[in-house]
């Protein structure tokens, strides 16, 4: 009973006004790395981000070469969009990182009213959050738009603003609303975000009502889940143990809390789909596949190999790029980076496991320093009493996941069957 008064707690956050929607679990990331083809075109960003979408994610990119990829991760083909947001680490008392494993969950909501939602246009994208916010203002929609759960799947899940300063039996679930009122003109602003607006009444509640932001475009709603109770039996070894979680920016709090979109849907398929996908009351999109409307993929793999010979995950010395943390209290400063990382071409695209011994990219001549032949040295080992497998039973030990790939395997964080979400 306690778990499935939680559930329908979760799900009416995310429906408080729509009439519609689908949601869909996604297994991989197809690539966790600085890349950020929003903020920093054609460069290496300033932090470490997993990537959810379309294989022709690069430095820059657009919806053209989107809707060309080979692959997408996301189970519904038709969408090769991006989705980004920044990966989530454990600091050690020694100062060292590891990175946690996880898996994502996408809604799409909006009404049920064929003809009042507008679909993404070509090359439009966003950023909802800001990485250099360390407090919290209640009145802010932008704010209200980041939020976390401390989820315990046999008890009760609580609700946060910040990252849980408690452990989570059953894993933290950062969730974040992108704005879905648009100005109608412009695919993007200089700050990503003045170009859209969220509802008149909060980030899921209210209409697009003020003249400047007219036009209604579908909520995306991101659910990702983070496997932090893997890190339990050693909170004690940490540089925090009350919140020993740090974002890949340096953010210990949350706050800053942020995620990106770029729109790679085929060319009509969203707008039919909004305009006439109302058939299921759970959130179950093959109802949609049944009116021809879109196709399904559960079992939808994609990856692609790396663009920068640089180490994101597993056990690292310090966060990659220039990212100290910073703590509560006062805006965050954004630093450069002095090194700069060797680039790799071509990118590769694969659905398996592993990349095939030929899909290997080669350094970019001149492209900067590898850190490929210093990464021995300079990765530290956890703790010599970090957790082991058999202290922590049904998930992976602290030495899985030093080497984890940059698939997601947290099926059991998933939500259960929306059917069991419905607050009827």
């Amino acid at each position: 009973m306690a778990r499935h008064a939680s559930n329908v707690l979760l799900l009416l956050t995310v429906l408080t006004t729509v009439n519609a929607y689908w949601l869909m679990g996604i297994e991989d990331f197809i690539t966790t790395e600085r890349l950020d083809p929003i903020v920093n075109p054609g460069k290496v960003s300033g932090h470490v981000h997993s990537v959810l979408g379309g294989s022709n994610f690069r430095m820059s990119t657009n919806t053209a070469n989107l809707r060309s990829s080979e692959c997408t991760s996301i189970p519904i083909p038709e969408d090769k969009s991006n989705y980004w947001f920044p990966h989530l680490y454990f600091q050690w008392n020694n100062e060292s990182f590891s990175s946690l494993d996880g898996g994502a969950v996408m809604y799409y909501l909006f009404s049920n009213q064929p003809g009042t939602t507008t679909a993404f246009p070509d090359d439009f994208r966003m950023l909802s959050g800001d990485p250099t916010l360390r407090t919290y203002d209640p009145n802010s929609y932008a704010q209200q738009a980041i939020t976390f759960l401390c989820l315990d799947f046999d008890g009760t899940s609580t609700r946060h603003n910040s990252l849980p300063a408690k452990s989570c039996p059953s894993g933290i679930r950062a969730q974040v609303n992108f704005p879905s009122c648009w100005d109608g003109k412009n695919l993007d602003s200089p700050d990503h975000k003045s170009h859209v607006a969220f509802l008149s009444s909060g980030p899921d509640s209210g209409t697009c009502n003020d003249p400047k932001y007219p036009i209604t475009l579908p909520r995306i709603f991101i659910e990702v889940y983070w496997a932090s109770n893997v890190f339990d039996t050693a909170r004690s070894q940490a540089k925090n143990p009350s919140q020993p979680f740090v974002y890949s920016y340096g953010d210990p709090t949350g706050y800053g809390y942020h995620a990106d979109f770029i729109n790679g849907w085929d060319k009509g398929v969203l707008q039919n789909a909004v305009d006439k996908c109302h058939c299921n009351d759970f959130g179950d999109p093959t109802c949609c596949v049944d009116q021809g409307i879109f196709h399904m993929n559960k079992d939808q793999h994609c990856r692609i190999t790396k663009a920068i010979d640089e180490q994101t995950t597993g056990t690292l010395a310090k966060l990659p790029g220039n990212n100290p943390v910073q703590n509560e209290g006062v805006r965050a400063t954004t630093f450069p980076d002095p090194n700069t990382p060797v680039l790799l071409e071509p990118i590769f695209a694969y659905t398996g496991d592993v990349p095939s011994p030929a899909q290997v990219g080669r350094p970019v001549s001149g492209s900067g320093s590898s850190a490929s032949s210093s990464a021995s040295s300079a990765t530290p080992a956890p703790p010599s009493n970090s957790p082991a497998s058999s202290s922590v039973p049904n998930a992976p030990s602290s030495s899985l996941i030093a080497i984890t790939s940059t698939r997601c395997t947290m099926r059991p964080l998933h939500p259960p069957n929306p059917r069991q979400w419905h607050p009827h």
